[in-house]
This record gives structure tokens, C-alpha cells and sequence, in this order.
């Protein structure tokens, strides 16, 4: 049983003593929502998200045969051979140089890779995980011709060039956090923050909107062919100041629709859903993304098991590694 959802959800499995079904055993699932985060008014309506059941008569084998038959038939599944990828996290981390990073393109060029990924700290005010987060604008000092001329260097070596965003997200130090307090989808001010996150409100169509046109115009300006989308914390105390309710479902929604905005736009665009590894992996937002990163450990023997039952539910040409 999965329930394909990238918001609260819960899957449970019971037996009963009342012996209910075959044996007295009961599978499903569905969302979890919190209290009043659905109010439905006279004629309105609630769709649950779907639950998929999935029954292998040889073992789990012929189960992941059957998901994969049907991701495979999503509209968004690729249909080209996936590319080999080089991401800078881990060379540079913040350390953005230009020309160091020219270097690495055409050194990753040399050894077969197909996409070229630049990570975390190029927009502005990121000289660390503390700040930044949210303004979505290349920062001058370490890029002062733009992202541009690496993205063309990319291109013209053979390669796809990628970009890191975290777009649903927003340091308390940072522009935006600064102009638009009421975008921040937390149950008071004082809400603690993690890892030195909040969370933007995406059921704030004001902030929606705005994501969507920093992206875009960047995707358009740089010439940006895939994104990594990442999403680094959970949604704790999740109160919409724009609804005044629990707000999980309507971010989750929000995100959807995002996504599905920015791909009408960029049709050829590819999306990772990152999320530090692991964190939204399932069969909703698959049906608009071509690739997720199953973990953060890249430790050989814990990714052998890491594959092995993230493969249950999705085929592997989805699934970096």
C-alpha cells in the first residue's frame, strides 16, 4: 500500500479481532490531516489523494514490476537514457569561483558526464547555510559576468546544465524573509527554526507567484535545463498566516501546482525531487518530476539497501545514484 502524497500521510496495517476482511486484516492508508486543516462549507468537497494497492503473486519482485509498469506510463516519466551527472556540492561547497568552476566542467566533460549541476551558494547573501535562502537572485560578487557564460561553457562542451534551488524554504536572514514576514508558514514569529530554515507559504498566492517568476526568469536567462529541487526540513507548526489554519494540505497542493506551472512553461525542463535525500519520494510527485535522490549516504554498503527498497516502488532510471 502507498498513498501518493507528498504531504502528511499514514499507511497502516491491522489485524482485528472482530475479524473484519480475510483473517481479520485490514490495508490502507491515506492522508493525515491536522485539526481544522479541512473545512468544508455547504457544497464544497475534499478529494483524498489516491492510494495505491499493489498485490505480487511471486513476491515483492512481481509488486515493483507492477509500480514500475505504471510510473513508467506517466506523462512525465523520460523517455531519453538517463544522464551521467556531475554535482559541485561536494567540490566546493559555498566557495563559488568561476573559473575554478570552468575548470571542473570541462574535467567532468573529459571523463563522459552528460549534466553539469551547480549546487547551493550562487544567489546572493549565501556565504553559508545561515543566510540567503529564498533570494533567488545570482550574487554579483562571486558571479560578476552571471551564471550565463558557465552555462553556455557547459553547454558547449556537450553537457546539460542543472541548478539548485530550495524554493519552499526561506532563511530568517534574508530579503525576503525581511520584506514579506506574512509569506512565512509558521504558528508564530517566534517559531523556532531548523537547520536555520523557515518555510515559505505557498497557499499565499502572493509568494506562489513570486517563486514561480524568480525561477522561471532565471531557467529562461541562464538557459538552466534541469533543477535540482531540494527540501530540507519538515513542516513543523505549519499555520498559514494568509488562511489562519493548519496548512500542510494547501502547501502540498501549492507545490504541485507550481511544479506543473514552471514545466507548462520550460516542457523539456527535468526536476529532481531531492528533498536531502529520501524525503519526497513518491508516486505523486512523480507524475511531475524525472528524478529523486533516494539519500544524502553515499556509504556503498547502506546505498546496496537504500536501492535496493527504494527500487520496490520506483524503477531505477529514476533514482540517482
Amino acid at each position: 500500500a502507498h498513498v501518493a502524497w507528498s504531504g502528511d500521510v499514514e499507511v497502516g496495517v491491522e489485524r482485528l479481532p472482530e475479524g473484519a476482511g480475510v483473517h481479520g486484516a485490514v490495508l490502507g492508508g491515506g492522508e493525515l490531516l491536522l485539526p481544522g486543516e479541512i473545512r468544508l462549507g455547504a457544497g464544497e468537497t475534499y478529494v483524498s489523494p489516491r492510494v495505491h494497492l499493489a498485490y505480487g503473486e511471486s513476491g515483492l519482485d512481481s509488486v515493483a514490476a507492477r509500480l514500475h509498469r505504471m510510473v513508467r506510463s506517466f506523462s512525465a516519466h523520460p523517455t531519453t537514457p538517463r544522464p551521467l551527472v556531475l554535482n559541485t556540492w561536494e567540490a566546493v561547497y559555498f566557495d563559488h569561483d568561476p573559473t575554478r568552476l570552468l575548470t571542473l566542467a570541462e574535467a567532468a566533460a573529459s571523463v563522459g558526464v552528460e549534466r553539469f549541476v551547480l549546487d547551493d551558494g550562487w544567489f546572493r547573501g549565501r556565504p553559508d547555510d545561515r543566510s540567503g535562502l529564498g533570494d533567488w537572485y545570482i550574487d554579483d560578487a562571486k558571479w560578476p559576468d552571471g551564471l550565463r557564460p558557465l552555462a553556455d561553457h557547459v553547454h558547449g562542451l556537450g553537457m546539460q546544465f542543472g541548478l539548485w534551488f530550495e524554493p519552499e524554504m526561506v532563511n530568517p536572514v534574508s530579503d525576503l524573509a525581511t520584506q514579506h514576514p506574512e509569506w512565512v508558514l509558521e504558528a508564530s514569529p517566534d517559531s523556532p527554526t531548523w537547520r536555520h530554515q523557515k518555510v515559505l507559504d505557498l497557499a499565499n498566492p502572493a509568494a506562489a507567484a513570486h517563486l514561480l517568476d524568480r525561477i522561471d526568469g532565471l531557467v529562461s536567462e541562464i538557459g538552466v535545463d534541469f533543477i535540482k529541487w531540494d527540501h530540507n526540513r519538515d513542516l513543523h507548526a505549519a499555520v498559514s498566516s494568509h488562511t489562519g489554519r493548519a496548512s500542510v494540505h494547501a502547501q502540498t497542493a501549492a507545490f504541485y501546482a507550481l511544479l506543473d506551472a514552471l514545466r507548462e512553461r520550460h516542457p523539456s525542463l527535468e526536476i529532481e525531487s531531492c528533498a536531502s535525500g529520501g524525503a519526497r519520494v513518491d508516486l505523486e510527485v512523480l507524475r511531475r518530476t524525472q528524478r529523486v535522490w533516494a539519500s544524502d549516504s553515499n556509504d556503498p554498503v547502506e546505498r546496496q539497501r537504500i536501492q535496493r527498497w527504494t527500487g520496490t516502488l520506483i524503477p531505477p532510471e529514476l533514482v540517482g545514484s
